[in-house]
């Protein structure tokens, strides 16, 4: 059977209080920081320009906690710079890419040092190669923005606001997931700067054993400055939003479940169904995608044969359609997320749809004048998928002893 991964996603107006990490003093890491003149105009801290609105541009109110200040390198130097004087002295650091993930901690650390990659935000193409070398800060919408104009794109985010440092080094499920594996997997180089300073690449041909670690390892092996990834020979993608009826829950959930199973024999096609709750109440949505362009996919004929009341499907570019996939983004809300993975089983779904419809009974009568949203997402994860990642060398994922025969 195939894996059941479920995201819970919530946005709040109202707050959480993060934990505090201190190492050494973070006034002298700063001054240390300042103190360099290969640094002069990257060191910020709260009465500079620039650092509100850096902290500003985080996805989550809950991740944006002030450092006592912030380094936007601007170069693998930059970087280097910075680790070594933050290693000597045994400075306590974060760092961020695209500020997307949602908890305090997660790109960032409060009272301490924050390395800001969001000025090395690159992507340079090389037609002759195939290969997309990518600097950490950048967006998955600037990637696909930038790669359009060759008529390729990248197995990446699924969302425009996605960092490209977190997401590849975290995993990545991408529009293309199933035929290509994981974004991490189809990374062929890392530029990485260690602990030390040294500036290394890891590859299959040297420093083999990082560049696996990195294929789900996080920022725990070293600062990552460039990524370069095979890209897709195509940039065009069918897919869209279809929002249901709440009465056809069972007819959405038999398609899923249909899907599901049958899934590794189309691994083109990907189906997300989506129960959320906002404003106007329920909503029941799925948001169906082939990557290979196909309209009509055999994988999604349950979900067709589902009377809808509206859907965007269509052709189109990866850099047109996620923009639409992303939805509105406000910045400076309290949001947070949490997943699981279990087998799929078609009364488990039910089981957290009625789950969740009795929470947020409970957090509506708890916070009648809050105005909250909550997602609840399924998406599978199949043997497919995991295969891709083990014929291009692994990954440290570990989801071989998840996703069973």
């Amino acid at each position: 059977m195939n894996a059941l991964f479920l995201t819970l996603t919530s946005s709040l107006v109202f707050g959480f209080v993060g934990a505090t990490t201190t190492g050494s003093a973070p006034r002298q890491c700063c001054a240390a920081l300042l103190s360099q003149n290969s640094l002069a105009g990257r060191v910020l801290t709260s009465r500079d320009d620039g650092f509100e609105a850096r902290l500003d541009s985080y996805y989550s109110a809950n991740a944006a906690n002030p450092p006592q200040c912030m380094v936007l390198p601007q170069s693998k130097k930059d970087v280097a710079t910075t680790i070594q004087v933050l290693s000597e002295i045994g400075c306590a650091f974060g760092m961020r890419s695209g500020a997307h993930s949602a908890f305090a901690g997660s790109n960032g650390l409060e009272g301490g040092v924050t390395i800001d990659f969001g000025y090395m935000n690159s992507t340079v193409y090389d037609p002759s190669t195939g290969i997309a070398s990518i600097e950490p800060g950048s967006t998955w919408g600037d990637v696909y923005s930038a790669l359009d104009r060759f008529g390729v794109t990248a197995v990446g985010g699924r969302a425009s606001v996605v960092g490209v440092g977190g997401f590849t080094t975290g995993g990545g499920y991408s529009f293309h997931t199933g035929n290509r594996g994981f974004a991490c997997d189809n990374v062929v180089n890392i530029e990485v700067v260690l602990a030390n300073g040294t500036i290394v690449n890891a590859n299959r041909h040297e420093n083999a054993n990082l560049l696996r670690a990195l294929k789900g390892g996080s920022g725990n092996f070293g600062l990552v400055t460039n990524i370069s990834t095979r890209a897709v020979p195509s940039n065009k993608i069918w897919g869209g939003i279809t929002t249901y009826a709440l009465n056809n829950t069972d007819k959405v959930v038999d398609a899923y479940t249909k899907f599901v199973n049958k899934m590794d024999d189309d691994p083109a096609s990907q189906a997300i169904v989506t129960l959320l709750y906002g404003k106007e109440g329920f909503s029941l949505v799925s948001v169906l995608t082939n990557s290979n362009a196909k309209s009509t996919a055999p994988a999604f004929n349950e979900f067709v044969k589902i009377t809808n009341i509206s859907s965007t499907a269509r052709v189109g570019s990866v850099a047109e359609m996620v923009p639409e996939f992303t939805g509105p983004t406000p910045l400076g809300l309290y949001a947070n997320w949490m997943t699981g993975t279990a087998l799929h089983d078609q009364q488990l779904m039910y089981f957290i749809l009625r789950t969740v419809k009795k929470y947020i009974n409970r957090m509506r009568l708890a916070a009648p004048s809050s105005n909250f949203e909550l997602l609840t997402q399924f998406q599978p994860v199949t043997r497919s998928m995991v295969a891709r990642g083990a014929e291009q060398g692994g990954n440290v994922l570990g989801l071989e002893r998840v996703v069973a025969d």
